[in-house]
Parts: C-alpha cells; structure tokens; sequence
C-alpha cells in the first residue's frame, strides 16, 4: 500500500481500511533503536510540509514500538484538517501500540469524527495502545450499539481489550456479532469473527446455533472461531463431530481442524477423524490427519490407516502421512518401517519429512538411521536426524565416531551435533575426543571436542579447557576452538567466577558468529553466569532485536529475561517481539515483560487478551506475566487457574515459575495449599523449595 502514488493517498487509506479488518493485526519493524533517526522524521512532523509529513508518519509506523520518542508529534498531527495526515498519525501509533499510551486522549477524540474511516481507525488504535481514559468508555460503547456493522465490530474489540468484556454494552452486542457472520461484506464477517474469539467461552452457547446456521459461511466461520477458541469450546464436539458430515467439504474440513486444536481426550472424535481417513477428497484426508496429529500418542489407533496412506498415489497425502507419523508413532514399529521405505520415494519432501518423522519415533528407529549413514545419497540427511533425538539416538554413538575423522567437514560437524545432543549417552566417546582436544591440529576437531564434551558432562577435561583459554591461540583466526572451550568450561561448572571471567569475553565473541549454532549456544553459556553475565546484555539485546535466525531470537529474549538487571531498552523490542509470527519468539518476549514487573505496566491488556488465545502454553505465559507487571485483584484471580496448570507441567523451570508467582500472588485458598504441599516433594530440587518458600509467604 506504501506504494500508491500521493495524489491517490485518500482512496488507499479506504483500500488499507478494508485490508485491515479481513486480516490479524501485524507489521514489519525496521528494526531499529538509532535515535537520530526517529528524531529526525519527527522534526519533519513539526516542521516539514504536508507530503513530508506523510513520509515521516508512514516511516515511523514501520518503526513499530522503537519510534515511541515520535508520539508527541503523532498525536498532534491529529489535530490536522488533513484526512489522510490524520490516518498516517494514527496507523503509526497503532503500531507503536501500548508503548502509545500518552496519545489516548488525541486518539480518542478522534471518535468524535464523522468519517467512518478515522472512527475505525481510531478504535483499532486504542485497542492497540490498550488502555483508554474512563470518560472514552461510554462514547466507546454507544458506537458499540451504533448502526455501522463495521465500526460496532470495532468498538466492541475495543472494549474486550480494555477489559470490559462482561460490560452491558458487549453482552448486548454479542447477538449482533453472530449475525454479522452472515454479512455480504467478507471483512466484516472477518472482523466479527475475530470479536467473537476476543471473548473467549461467553460466547460458546452462541456457537451452537452458528455451527447449524443454514448457510455454509457462517457454519465454516463458527468452526474457525471454535478452533481459536481451543479448549474453552469443549462442549462444542459434538456439536463438531455432526459438521464431519457436512454437504460442505469446507465446513467438514473447518471443523476437523476445530476438533484438532480442542485437543481433548475422546475416543468418539478420534474414531470420527479416524473415519475421515477413508475420505475421496484429497484435502479432507489431509486436515484429518494433521487433526489427528496433534493428539500425539494419544491417536496411536489411527497409524495402521496412515502407514498405509504413506503409499497414496498424491504426494500431499504421502507427506502429510510421514510428518504425522513423527507425531503419533512413537515406539511403533510399524511406523518406524513404514517411515523406512518412504526414505526411498520420489518425492524429496516426502523423503525428508520421513527421516525426521524417524527422528521423533525414539530408539526404535536408530537402526534404520543407522544403516543410512552407509548410503552416500542419505548420509547427512541421517546423521542431521540423529543429532535432533537426543538420548534416543544413543546406540548411533559407534556409528557416528568415524565420521569425525571424515573428509567432508559438513559432515563431520554434523557428527559433533550430533553427538552433543546424545549428551552423556555419547560417553563411550569421551577417549577419542579428549585425545582431539589435546593432540589435534584441526581447528575444527577441538572445538567440536570440546562441544561434545561439555555436554558429555566430562569434568577431566576442565583443565585442557583453561588451557586453551589462556593461551593464545593465532591458528585459529575465526575463535571456533575459543568460543567452544569457554562453552564447555561454563557448562561444566557454571558456578566458578574464575571461569565466567575466562569464558564470557569468547561467548559474547560467539554472539557475533556466523553459525546459528555458534550465537544460540554462546546464549545458552552466558544464561548459567547468573552474576557474572551482565556484560553481554548490550550484546544479548541486539540478538533479540535483529538475529535472522527466529530460535536465536528466541533464546536471546530468554537469556535477557534471565539476567539480574533488564535495562529499558529491552521494552519496546520485547513488545514489537510480541506481534512475531513465531510462537517461540512470542512466549520468549513475554517472559521477558513478566520479569521486567511495574516497569511493563504498559502491556497489561495485550497480555490479558493473551490469556484467551494460542495454546494452553501461550496462556499459561501471558497470565503469568500479567500477575507480575500489573499485579491486581482481578489479574490475581485470572492468573491462579493458570498456575496451577502450570504445576502440571512437564517442564521443571515452568513449575518453578508457577509456584513461585502462586507465593508471590499470595491468595490463601484451599486447593492453593494442597498444590503447593503436594509441590514440596517434586522430584526437581529447584521447584520443592519454591514450594516450600511460597507455602512460608502463605502462612
């Protein structure tokens, strides 16, 4: 849209306005932090002429949260008698969104204006921002009950944000959302969709009736809603099960991926996907099994069906069956030989989707990776696949050593990889590597050694470590044996003061590499300094901020949320973090919000629609991170349901983190009590003295 000649700003405004409301809210940062910059365009919004004006406010929105300095001169470009001035200003603060917050009262008096364009626009800012004045509440809500389908959509999206979902004015407005499912215009069905979803289970009892609605578009978009919604639609299935057998093959396959993201046990909708697997249409086999997908093990019934659509005649079913495979077949022998003669099919991407569905099938498909090694044509492929099992790929060990000695450097690090990520299963390992790190003249030899023996846990090697690091090293220009060495040494005893000052100046050297791998384990290095790590934050933030690679993104937020003092900067790239495509970047970027506490206050609603939306993980984060930077009675209450999941979790550091926010919340009731007492003998150390401690704040 930034492309329209300036003579046509006015008709693009309108084009954008209705792009807007048929898609998720997004935009691209340019992903910079230069002052001078955003100093810059905002002197030409004081000073420049209307046209340089748009430039700069069209330039600022791409900043996103980074061009906050700027909002001053934004909101008074709203005062302007220029339509299209008035809509750039506000498209800007909308992406700089809650860090915006000292626009709101400009903003709102935006909803004054008789141009329906800026009344939406105005709205979908304040839902942004996330925060309006009390005074706006009852304006808001009259354009809630207002004619206009689309700006009553976007008021009451406005509403929900604010937390005022269970106000009269959105419980009146909720009848008139389902109706506008079956509007002519495809945006407002959209926008209305995605209020629908804003509300979470108040809306489930309305669901019914739009899943039998008589015309297919408000079936097909009431199954995408129960699909967002998750697990709050529960008592939609079998409401769900009955659109299986829709005359519209779109509303069947809607609702199969509804059942899928539901997620819940029941041997009913397994059986009714299972059946789907029997489908003529290509596409409805396809979205039956990915549904089944993602129960895991749990759809363990239906791999006989899906070994046998590994031999379809379309490539799409053939690939989506090798990838489902990894998901349901672990242990199974029979999807280890199935997934073992899809290696060889004439598809690529079947192949590859194959060999890593092997990879998630545990031991049982060590073999056959094993006997890949021997064949030229799949042997990286094999020795990739291996290097992501973890201990499961332990009996690989012996077949993996001689490739260390390999020719092919690709491939010999790959067997480093793999080798670490077996961890101390690989210890049968341990003399040929000790005898690279302390003979080899091969740069790439001692530092993968050394790689492999940190995560082997080899204490022995400790000293040669040292010794590496306090020599100088002028064969090794690119510091891969350096940054390895440090890594090892800090991973291997990350306690010792002596070590982090050794090791830290070659981690944060490794934050510059060019390997992925290199920036993502100098990472996870500097995050078991503790105390000792607080000069590669500059560094750290920077990954966050701009790393192409989305898991070093990922692990650059987790490590910054880890260390003792989050500076400032660290908002707005954890807020523009939180429009990522990617979950992992998102999670991690509000974990770092969580611990910045108060100072992220400016967050609070976005985390609080976070609560009603992703996965159970997602809001699981997202309360836990609001019950720390807005902490209230009500985000207390909202929070609690969600730690106690929380205490279920798999995941030790995610226990730890619940029970601690469950003493720090600190509400009395019974069922938190028996949680915390029953999390005194967890088998992880760190999450039975978080209990122990929280249950003391308790008394």
């Amino acid at each position: 849209m930034r492309s329209c000649s300036r003579n046509n700003r006015t008709v693009c405004v309108v084009a954008v306005l209705n792009l807007s409301l048929c898609v998720p809210f997004s935009f691209g940062q340019k992903n910079s932090s230069e002052p001078s910059e955003v100093s810059a365009l905002s002197q030409l919004l004081r000073n420049g002429t209307n046209e340089e004006k748009l430039d700069a406010a069209s330039q600022l929105a791409e900043y996103g949260p980074y061009a906050t300095a700027a909002v001053p001169d934004l909101a008074a470009l709203l005062s302007s008698d220029d339509l299209a001035l008035q809509y750039e200003a506000l498209i800007a603060l909308s992406h700089i969104g809650p860090l915006a917050t000292k626009s709101v009262n400009e903003v709102g008096a935006m909803l004054a204006n008789r141009n329906v364009t800026l009344q939406l626009t105005a709205l979908d800012t304040l839902r942004q921002i996330g925060s309006i004045p009390a005074d706006l509440t009852i304006r808001i809500e009259q354009l809630a009950a207002g004619p206009n389908a689309a700006v009553a959509i976007a008021a009451v999206r406005c509403l929900t944000t604010m937390g005022r979902e269970d106000s009269a004015a959105v419980l009146t407005a909720i009848p008139h959302l389902f109706e506008f499912l079956s509007n002519q215009k495809p945006f407002v069905r959209n926008a209305a969709a995605s209020a629908i979803v804003d509300l979470g289970d108040r809306v489930v009892s309305g669901l019914k009736n739009a899943l039998i609605h008589p015309q297919s578009v408000v079936r097909c978009k009431a199954c995408s809603i129960a699909g967002e919604l998750g697990t709050p639609a529960v008592e939609l299935l079998p409401v769900l099960v009955e659109r299986l057998k829709d005359e519209d093959e779109l509303v069947v396959r809607l609702a199969t991926e509804a059942l899928g993201k539901i997620g819940t046990d029941s041997e009913e909708v397994e059986a009714k996907l299972e059946q789907l697997l029997h489908a003529d249409s290509i596409a409805v086999r396809a979205d039956a099994m990915s549904a089944l997908a993602r129960f895991g093990p749990r759809a363990a019934t239906a791999i006989s069906r899906v070994c046998e659509l590994l031999k379809d005649n379309s490539t799409i079913i053939r690939s989506t069956a090798a990838q489902v495979l990894g998901e349901i077949g672990y242990g199974s022998q029979q999807a280890v030989d199935a997934l073992a003669s899809a290696i060889s099919d004439a598809h690529g991407g079947v192949t590859v989707r194959a060999a890593n569905s092997l990879g998630q099938l545990g031991p049982l498909a060590v073999p056959v990776l094993v006997s890949l090694i021997q064949a030229d044509e799949y042997r990286h492929l094999a020795v990739t696949v291996l290097g992501e099992m973890g201990p499961d790929g332990k009996a690989g060990v012996p077949s993996l050593l001689p490739l260390l000695e390999s020719e092919d450097e690709e491939l010999r690090r790959e067997a480093f990889i793999a080798l670490a990520t077996i961890g101390p299963d690989a210890k049968s390992a341990v003399p040929e590597l000790m005898k690279m790190l302390r003979e080899s003249k091969d740069e790439l030899s001692r530092a993968g050694a050394a790689y492999v023996l940190g995560n082997v846990g080899e204490q022995s090697c400790v000293p040669a470590l040292k010794s590496i690091l306090t020599e100088s090293n002028e064969s090794d220009p690119d510091q891969r044996t350096l940054r390895a060495a440090a890594w090892a040494l800090v991973i291997l005893q990350p306690e010792s003061a002596e070590n982090a000052g050794l090791a830290l100046p070659h981690l944060i050297s490794a934050l510059h590499s060019e390997r992925s791998l290199a920036r993502r384990e100098g990472l996870a290095a500097i995050s078991r300094l503790d105390k000792h790590n607080q000069a590669a934050a500059p560094a750290i933030l920077e990954l966050a901020r701009n790393d192409r690679d989305p898991g070093v993104r990922s692990e650059a937020f987790h490590t910054l949320g880890l260390l003792q003092m989050i500076s400032n900067d660290a908002l707005p790239v954890a807020v523009a973090a939180l429009e990522s495509d990617d979950p992992e970047i998102r999670n991690s970027a509000t974990f770092v919000l969580g611990r910045m506490g108060t100072r992220a206050k400016v967050v609070a609603a976005r985390l609080k629609s976070g609560t009603r939306e992703g996965t159970e993980l997602d809001r699981i984060l997202a309360a836990w991170a609001l019950a720390r930077v807005a902490p209230s009675d009500e985000h207390n209450a909202l929070a609690v349901p969600f730690m106690l999941k929380a205490m279920r979790y798999p995941n030790p550091k995610i226990r730890a983190e619940a029970v601690i926010t469950l003493g720090v919340i600190g509400t009395k009731n019974a069922e938190i009590r028996s949680a915390l007492h029953e999390a005194t003998a967890d088998t992880d150390e760190n999450v039975a003295n978080a209990a122990r401690e929280a249950l003391v704040k308790l008394r």
